[in-house]
């Protein structure tokens, strides 16, 4: 009589997100080796990441003329009377619009060679920093547009820093970071500024609170009334001890704590999720929060199941090339290093029991810088402005794929023959989806393909008040293959052409027989 067949299912694949930290064989069954150009999304299902899509088609009104401008930075300017406007720049100019773009030149003394610019909103005025050039205002306080340096704009005082780091916080712009000053924080009056002496102004030497030797300023933050001043080795936390009744009162600043052993490596990395602030260390990425709540350990981070991967690359990084945004709608932090076309994508939603983000990686995407506003999510790319949106990336296809932890059925002697796979899927019909095994700690020796099967249903087949939610159908697909080979340590994945087409992963099933014994 044959031996009866093994069945072994991974339900919710990769719910842990990757994990390339630990041995493939001995990780939790909900840990992914590959997960590629893929998200978690609210289900905890593996889930094809979004497109993107250029929505630039005209430069100064010429259409076409939008291609190669390279894009480099983005920032969204809210007036007054509460109109949006986008600006845009590059490395030698700045743009003002997203589908139609349309060239605004700055007042300034300075030959603009370079687009490292961070920006912040106070008080209805826009403001630019950059190290090693005079920092930038726009407005349209007069009722017409303004573009100006510091130097050239009427209402600024002397004393402005060309600083490489902005922050508007608690009623005032602070800024550090200058080529011959690295351990001050200067900080305007307040609601004003360009106003960086007089009234309340002043600043912040840090070098005074700094026990280990001098340090360099990276970034600044804010987080639940306190000044966040991110160094390389360091975070140096200030409180005007008021619990932030209205602004920050600077006359009675105080020093909370002096974070030593860990600090911020990438200006752009810093983003404040609303409860938390995120930022990227020598480490890996790390939260404010559980840094201050465990300090004493230096090497816990948010991203410590993919910990050697960012460090890998960090290696081959410029860090001022280092961009980061925290998308509230998708309640994701990407941290996109260039240099090796990876991005970072961590699930902001819950946390593993270690303190980890789930973490996917998007590896096909070509954004120099992002702007979250609302819940859209725009790209700053070669050819202008780009949306976080569809399931294309441009107009063409991109390959979404998964691979589990190794695994042996629970019989670590027994060689186990490979019958037959299956998986259920949950997307749009028509994509092509292959199903993959592997054996003994090497690539996938079967691939079966499919073309996911052909509907016009809705999601759950119900049509909710007589329109599908997706337009062609959703439906939930069970692919099943005959497979072969054999082997002690098994591996199953896929890989799927996403192709216009959301699709999300439920399950999947190996089944085998008992073998030999090892």
């Amino acid at each position: 009589m044959g031996k009866p067949l093994i069945a072994s299912s991974i339900a919710a694949p990769a719910f842990f997100g990757l994990n390339t930290q630990e041995s493939g064989v001995t990780l939790q069954e909900g840990f992914a080796l590959t997960a590629d150009n893929s998200v978690i999304d609210k289900q905890g299902r593996l889930s094809a990441r979004k497109g993107w899509e250029t929505i630039s088609t005209t430069l100064d009104g010429v259409a076409g003329d939008n291609e190669g401008i390279n894009l480099l930075g983005m920032a969204n300017f809210v007036d007054i009377a509460g109109t949006a406007t986008q600006l845009n720049w590059s490395a030698s100019k700045f743009y003002k619009g997203t589908t139609a773009l349309t060239t605004i030149t700055p007042t300034t003394t300075d030959t603009i060679s370079a687009g490292n610019w961070q920006s912040a909103t106070l008080n209805d005025h826009q403001y630019f920093y950059q190290r090693g050039y005079l920092p930038l205002i726009y407005s349209n306080e007069s009722g017409s547009e303004e573009f100006q340096s510091y130097a050239a704009h009427t209402h600024a005082s002397a004393g402005y820093p060309s600083a490489n780091t902005v922050l508007a916080a608690y009623g005032r712009l602070w800024a550090a970071d200058t080529t011959t000053n690295k351990t001050t924080v200067w900080f305007t009056d307040v609601l004003d500024g360009h106003k960086f002496t007089g009234g309340t102004a002043g600043s912040i030497d840090i070098s005074s609170v700094l026990t280990q030797g001098m340090d360099e300023i990276v970034a600044l933050g804010a987080h639940n009334g306190f000044l966040i001043i991110f160094c390389k080795n360091n975070i140096i936390v200030y409180s005007d001890g008021d619990n932030f009744q209205t602004a920050m009162t600077t006359t009675s600043l105080t020093l909370v704590e002096v974070i030593e052993g860990v600090g911020c490596i990438a200006r752009d990395s810093v983003q404040n999720t609303g409860g938390d602030i995120l930022f990227l260390s020598s480490a890996g990425v790390r939260s404010l929060s559980r840094t201050i709540q465990e300090k004493s350990q230096p090497m816990r981070d948010v991203s410590k199941n993919v910990r050697d991967d960012v460090i890998f690359a960090l290696e081959l990084e410029t860090l001022a090339n280092v961009k980061s945004v925290y998308a509230p709608s998708d309640a994701f932090y990407l941290l996109s290093l260039p240099a090796t076309s990876q991005t970072f994508c961590f699930d902001t939603r819950t946390q593993l029991e270690d303190g980890s983000f789930r973490v996917t990686l998007w590896n096909s995407i070509p954004p120099k810088s992002y702007l979250a506003v609302g819940s859209d999510l725009y790209y700053a790319q070669v050819n202008g402005v780009a949306t976080y949106s569809s399931h294309q990336d441009n107009g063409s296809p991109y390959l979404m794929s998964y691979a589990s932890n190794y695994f042996d059925l629970g019989m670590t002697d027994v060689n186990k023959i490979v019958k037959r796979v299956s998986a259920t899927t949950v997307g749009i019909t028509g994509q092509t989806f292959a199903l993959q095994v592997g054996y003994e700690y090497k690539p996938a020796v079967f691939s079966e393909s499919f073309t996911l099967d052909a509907s016009a249903v809705s999601e759950y087949n119900i049509s909710e008040f007589n329109l599908a939610e997706y337009t062609g159908g959703v439906l939930v697909n069970d692919q099943s293959s005959p497979a072969q080979g054999s082997g002690n340590i098994l591996q199953i994945g896929f890989t799927a052409q996403i192709n216009g087409s959301p699709m999300s992963l439920q399950r999947l099933t190996i089944y085998a027989k008992q073998g030999k014994v090892l």
